[in-house]
């Protein structure tokens, strides 16, 4: 594992941290409260190695929910007296089913403290703890994706989860049933989303809109409607409480990822099979998930964020077999901003946030801010944190989106802006088997900067380099971003790629970034790019 030093955390977000650090913050920007075992102002410091038991657990979420307090003033306040308060985990797996392991979800004592706290401090009248997982719910007449123990079905609510967590064996059942008793004069119950869709007065599944943005934003993925869950529609506060780990498409789970887990599994489940298929084939922009993540989050952005980083997967979202996947980090952040919160679990991990797809269509949203330069992170110095997750194994950022094209002899450019990461030229102009097309873009390092220049192509492509030819290759198999890969070197200042593609057929497509010297799919640190 690498930890950066404060110059290398410093230069991650482009304009730097600047006000990262402690209780000083300027109240007018959003705030990310980030505590680690190790805090000193836990009642009970504890290394970042210690198992950790349930009240050093609830004393790093109670701290952290005071840290990155919402501009109500806390969160009680931001709790209107009477409110229905969800409270959405990730447990999307379950023991024993074969995908899981220890990291693949929400640590039990994580909820258990957000329920405590909500309980304890706001008047909140209903309390419900809310998830949809690829498993059959105790009732379901279906045999298949069935998980039993010792014999006996069980789901969410009743599984046990024995020594999981430290300090709070049982079930979520026996966590509810605890606080009922606790707090006799509220509401504490669950509901399995994925079985919770909103229906039509008939009864029968009802299609949405995406809900627009202040200004007309829509939706994002290819199909355009969606079946949303009825709970995180109507309820009055969502509180969404991930586990931060790796994940094989969108880089990243944490607080937006975390609503895939609302979508009705009876609504997107394939015949036999209790997971979200149809909603990744038919909602999937390019094979990017990015774009439903966005508009599930849409229909209720989350009021409040609670992070369990106190274990997490990497390579991976679920089990691969790998005895080095589980990642202990005995972290906990909380914030109101989703966007923010994700943009810094992004750097902890050893991402760049601007390579999250998903961080920039929330931003779009205007559900937050993706620039940590704008963010108050209190509590803990994040630089110390920062490790260097190990990456899913076809993980690649964000490619580039601004171009100038021209198409022949045309000496005139044109200025576009891709949508997705595949530059369709045949769309912007219809190709000719005469005509090549030419797409140029400048990359800005911070300094003079060694890298890797990652090409995807449909046809004959030839790249240059400031003038220089780096590639010549022609795309005639499968397509996907970085097919063709060549080490470059960057000067300080503008450096202009420019890009020849005579078209294959019918079809001309291209991709490009530049990953830094480790080739590991993440951009290369500080890297602008300028039409």
């Amino acid at each position: 594992m690498w930890k950066a030093n404060r110059r290398d955390f410093l230069r991650v977000s482009g304009q730097g941290l600047a006000a990262l650090a402690l209780q000083g913050a300027d109240r007018a920007k959003t705030r990310v409260g980030l505590v680690s075992s190790a805090y000193a102002k836990l009642l009970k410091p504890s290394s970042l190695e210690d198992p950790l038991d349930y009240p050093r657990v609830r004393d790093m979420v109670w701290r952290a929910i005071d840290y990155g307090r919402p501009r109500a003033g806390s969160l009680e306040a931001k709790i209107k007296p009477g409110s229905w308060v969800v409270i959405k985990p990730n447990l999307v797996s379950l023991p024993p089913r074969a995908t899981y392991r220890t990291g693949d979800v929400t640590d039990m004592r994580v909820t258990k403290a957000v329920i405590e706290y909500v309980a304890s401090r706001s008047r909140a009248a209903r309390i419900t703890v809310a998830e949809g997982g690829s498993y059959r719910r105790i009732g379901d007449p279906l045999p298949d994706n069935v998980l039993r123990q010792n014999g006996v079905h069980v789901d969410a609510l009743t599984a046990d989860w024995g020594d999981e967590f430290a300090g709070l064996p049982g079930s979520l059942g026996g966590v509810l049933k605890e606080a009922s008793a606790s707090f006799p004069g509220k509401t504490f119950d669950y509901v399995d989303l994925s079985y919770d869709a909103v229906r039509d007065a008939a009864g029968g599944f009802k299609w949405m809109d995406v809900p627009k943005s202040p200004d007309g934003i829509g939706a994002f993925g290819e199909k355009k409607v969606y079946v949303p869950a009825n709970t995180i529609v109507n309820c009055d506060f969502l509180i969404t409480v991930p586990v931060m780990k790796v994940h094989l498409t969108c880089g990243l789970t944490g607080c937006l990822k975390n609503y895939v887990g609302t979508a009705p599994r009876i609504v997107y489940a394939n015949p036999g099979n209790f997971s979200n298929n149809l909603l990744h084939s038919d909602h999937s922009l390019e094979g990017r998930l990015d774009s439903f993540i966005a508009d599930l989050a849409a229909f209720h952005p989350p009021d409040f964020c609670v992070v369990d980083a106190i274990r997490g997967l990497q390579y991976s979202e679920h089990r691969i077999n790998r005895p080095d996947q589980e990642v202990r980090s005995n972290l906990v952040l909380a914030g109101e901003d989703p966007v923010a919160t994700d943009a810094l679990l992004a750097t902890l991990m050893g991402f760049q946030p601007r390579d999250i797809e998903f961080l920039h269509l929330t931003s779009l949203r205007r559900m937050g801010v993706m620039d940590l330069a704008a963010v108050d992170v209190v509590g803990e110095e994040p630089d110390r944190l920062r490790r260097r997750w190990g990456k899913p194994a076809n993980w690649f950022g964000r490619c580039n989106r601004e171009w100038t094209l021209a198409q022949g002899d045309a000496q005139a450019g044109e200025r576009f802006t891709s949508p997705v990461d595949t530059l369709h030229l045949a769309r912007w102009r219809p190709p000719s088997a005469a005509l090549s097309y030419r797409a140029t873009v400048r990359a800005i390092p911070t300094g003079g900067r060694k890298g890797y220049l990652w090409v995807g192509a449909r046809g004959r492509v030839t790249a240059f380099l400031n003038g220089t030819k780096v590639m010549e290759e022609e795309g005639t198999t499968r397509y996907r971003p970085g097919q063709f890969q060549q080490a470059v070197e960057l000067r300080a200042g503008e450096n202009l790629l420019a890009f020849e593609l005579k078209p294959l057929g019918d079809q001309a497509d291209l991709s490009v970034l530049i990953t830094g010297p480790s080739n590991d799919g993440d951009t290369l640190e500080g890297l602008r790019w300028t039409a």
